[in-house]
């Protein structure tokens, strides 16, 4: 079984802000980001993930343009200062993470921007899909998919 990156999963409403902060105690690489998330609180990412979803449906349908792109910047320009480390390979050992800017900036949701970005980064956008029998977005079915599981496809050809 696959395993969606998070945007997915956030998208699908299987992670919530308390899921976001956990992972990002357990695996922040610098003790400030780790302090601002122990520190942080449920948030209702609700009209955030409506917005994000609006924005993952235009690229989807447009590609990545100057909407999608100020979209991401606005979240992740003011929250997220990235680190790389190249190690002795060049980019072939490159290992990227984050560290949070501010305590009060709306870093939860430039969480969720800068794993869209790596996926991008990594697979491209033309992967990320919506299935059309249950509308759940999924990613890495193939460039023709329409369907996230078996059982979509199978309930859509029977209807």
């Amino acid at each position: 079984m696959r395993i969606e990156p998070l945007f997915i999963n956030f998208l699908n409403k299987n992670v919530c802000s308390n899921d976001i902060i956990k992972t990002v105690i357990q695996t922040a690489k610098d003790e400030r980001t780790r302090r601002i998330a122990h520190e942080k609180e449920e948030v209702d990412l609700l009209l955030f993930r409506k917005d994000f979803e609006n924005m993952i449906l235009d690229m989807i349908d447009n590609g990545i343009n100057q909407r999608v792109i100020n979209f991401l910047n606005s979240y992740m320009k003011l929250s997220l200062e990235e680190y790389i480390d190249s190690g002795d390979g060049g980019r072939v050992n490159e290992s990227r993470y984050i560290g949070i800017k501010a305590d009060d900036a709306p870093w939860l949701e430039a969480i969720i921007c800068y794993n869209l970005c790596l996926y991008i980064k990594a697979y491209g956008f033309k992967e990320i899909k919506r299935c059309s029998a249950c509308n759940k977005f999924f990613s890495n079915k193939g460039k023709y998919a329409k369907y996230c599981s078996e059982i979509c496809s199978f309930s859509k050809r029977n209807v």
